[in-house]
C-alpha cells in the first residue's frame, strides 16, 4: 500500500521541495509513496479545507525545516501542530528534513530524529545532491513498511460527554499557552523581560493545574517543551513520586526557565510527598545535582541554589 505523503513547508523554500521530490520520484513510479503539497490545489478550491484533509489522511508529513519554515504562522503553528497531535495518537510518521540552518533546537519538534543525520542543514553539505540522496534513502527505508493504522471510527457519529468537551477545552488552552511560551522564546532575546513574561504564562499554566491533572502524562511524554512546561506547572501543585524521574531529567536538560521550574516542583515535593517517598526523593535531589554538575552547570546557578535549599527542607523534615 502506498504511503500518503505530505510536505509541510516555507513557499520561500519551494525550490528544495520540488529538487527533494525528484529524488524521491523513483518512490513515485514504484507507488510507494502519493506526494501532495498545496501547489496541487485547483483553482477555486477552498486552500484551507483541502489542506486540512490532506494533513488528515497522510501518512508521512514532511517538515522541510528552515528559519522561513519557524517563521511561518501557518507551516509553525496549524500545520506542524496537527502534524504532532496525529504523531502523538499513532496515526502518522513525522519526519523533520533540515534544509537551512535554524534554530531548529528550540522548536516543538527537536525531539524527533531529524534527516539528514548528524542535524546538518542540506545546503551546508559539500554536494546538495548526496544531501539529498541520504533524505531520499531514509524515506525509502520508511516506507518499505505498512503505513500506520488508519484510525479507527465508529459508523455512527458519537456526542461527546461534557466532561470530554471540558477537557479537550482545557488542552486546547494549554497548548495555546505552550505555543505563546515557545514563540516567546525563539524570538525574544534572553532578559528580565522574557523571563517576566515566560512566567506570566507558567501562571497562567499552574492556573489550569485542577482541570489539566488528567492530561499529565501527555504533557509529559510531549515533544513540545512549552507542553513539558505545563506538566512541570502541573507538578508543582500537585506532587507525586511517579514524576521524581521525570523532574530529574528536565532539570538538567531543559532550558534554564524549563529547568529551573522543575527543580522547584522538586522543592515542592519536599514538603507535600507523603514521608515514606522521602528515600526517593532524597535520591531524585542527589541525581539532579550530579546531572547538573555533569553538564557544567555551576554552582551559583538559580537550579543548583533551589536544589540545595530543597535538600535542606528535606533534611529538616526527615528529622522531624
Amino acid at each position: 500500500m502506498a504511503w500518503r505523503l505530505f510536505y509541510s513547508y516555507s513557499h520561500k523554500d519551494s525550490e528544495l521541495r520540488e529538487r527533494l521530490a525528484t529524488y524521491l520520484a523513483p518512490l513515485k513510479r514504484q507507488k510507494s509513496i502519493i506526494e501532495w503539497h498545496d501547489r496541487k490545489i485547483e483553482p477555486g478550491a477552498d486552500w484551507n479545507t483541502e489542506i486540512n484533509e490532506q494533513l488528515q489522511s497522510a501518512d508521512l508529513i514532511l517538515l522541510l525545516i528552515s528559519a522561513d519554515f519557524l517563521a511561518s504562522e501557518y507551516c509553525f503553528g496549524v500545520e506542524m501542530e496537527e502534524a504532532l497531535a496525529r504523531l502523538k495518537r499513532g496515526e502518522v510518521k513525522v519526519v523533520p528534513v533540515l534544509l537551512r540552518p535554524c534554530l531548529w533546537e528550540d522548536s516543538r519538534f527537536s525531539g524527533l530524529q531529524m534527516v539528514p543525520r548528524d542535524a546538518k542543514p542540506i545546503t551546508q553539505w559539500p554536494s546538495t545532491d548526496e544531501a539529498l540522496t541520504q533524505v531520499a534513502k531514509e524515506i525509502r527505508e520508511l516506507v518499505s513498511e505498512p503505513p500506520p493504522p488508519a484510525s479507527e471510527a465508529s459508523t455512527e457519529p458519537l456526542q461527546p460527554q461534557r466532561s470530554d468537551l471540558s477537557l479537550e477545552l482545557v488542552r486546547n488552552q494549554l497548548r495555546s499557552y505552550a505555543r505563546l511560551y515557545e514563540r516567546m522564546r525563539q524570538r525574544m532575546p534572553s532578559s528580565d523581560e522574557r523571563t517576566e513574561r515566560m512566567e506570566q504564562i507558567f501562571q497562567k499554566m499552574q492556573s489550569l493545574a485542577t482541570a489539566s491533572y488528567p492530561l499529565l502524562d501527555e504533557l509529559a511524554a510531549s515533544p513540545s517543551p512549552g507542553e513539558r512546561l505545563a506538566a512541570v506547572a502541573i507538578l508543582q501543585v500537585f506532587a507525586t513520586e511517579r514524576y521524581l524521574p521525570l523532574l530529574v531529567k528536565l532539570i538538567a536538560a531543559e532550558k534554564p526557565f524549563v529547568g529551573h521550574r522543575a527543580a522547584k516542583a522538586l522543592q515542592f515535593a519536599v514538603g507535600a510527598l507523603d514521608p515514606r517517598f522521602y528515600p526517593q526523593l532524597s535520591e531524585a535531589i542527589r541525581m539532579a545535582q550530579e546531572a547538573l554538575t555533569v553538564a557544567g552547570v555551576g554552582a551559583h546557578t538559580d537550579r543548583q541554589k533551589v536544589l540545595r535549599e530543597a535538600e535542606k527542607e528535606l533534611g529538616k523534615a526527615i528529622e522531624l
